[in-house]
């Protein structure tokens, strides 16, 4: 229940949350990603390539202005996992927190966004694709990832292994609510398929032993 709960907080229980539907266009290993948060709703999207500069002002001003506005809720894990909550005020056009300018949202992780307007805003991430050997931190209990490369596919497809009893909570946008699978490690195997992640997604996973993610990329393979 206590999962249930924070997941549930972490949805704001708004009215209209959808995931984001996002494209992506690259040459080589530079490109861009486009990622739609839809009206009057939340997001749990991610940040696919690695910009100048990955911070929450420099990610998301552009949308903000574009939407009159947007709230960026980055979780923190932890015994007591919070909020860091980001509100862009289209009067005096700048971020209420200060920290929007140091606080980054690198590939791998994952925000909750929510677009306040009556139209869908679309967020454009601009950067080089990740490469190499690529290792996420997954720590105890919750936490948002989402894949360091930018492909489609399920999580383990895309190189995340359990370690123990996790689960995995990923956002339904048709039914505004989430979609759970639980990882059996006697039977090795997940009680239900995962479903393939879009793009600039992200997920909640409850990580039993915590580990890492890591997986070796090269666009050239």
């Amino acid at each position: 229940m206590r999962t249930k709960t924070l997941l549930l907080t972490a949805a704001l229980s708004a009215a209209g949350v959808a995931t984001s539907m996002a494209q992506v266009f690259s040459v080589n290993a530079v490109g861009y990603v486009n990622t739609v948060v839809p009206a009057k709703g939340l997001a749990l999207i991610s940040n696919p390539l690695t910009a100048a500069d990955d911070s929450i002002s420099a990610l998301f001003t552009d949308a903000a202005k574009a939407a009159g506005g947007l709230q960026v809720y980055k979780f923190v894990p932890g015994t007591n996992p919070t909020y860091k909550i980001f509100t862009y005020d289209p009067d005096f056009q700048e971020w209420d927190n200060p920290a929007a300018t140091t606080e980054k949202v690198d590939p791998g992780e994952g925000v909750f966004v929510r677009n306040p307007s009556a139209a869908a805003v679309t967020i454009t991430f601009v950067g080089e694709v990740p490469q190499g050997t690529l290792t996420t931190t997954l720590p105890q209990g919750l936490s948002i990832v989402s894949s360091k490369v930018p492909q489609e596919g399920t999580l383990t497809a895309l190189g995340y292994a359990p370690n123990g009893a996790d689960q995995v909570y990923q956002y339904d946008a048709t039914k505004q609510t989430y979609y759970i699978a639980s990882y059996d490690p006697d039977f090795q195997e997940f009680d239900k398929p995962l479903l393939p992640l879009k793009v600039g997604e992200a997920v909640f996973l409850r990580s039993e032993k915590g580990g890492t993610w890591t997986r070796t990329f090269s666009v050239n393979q």
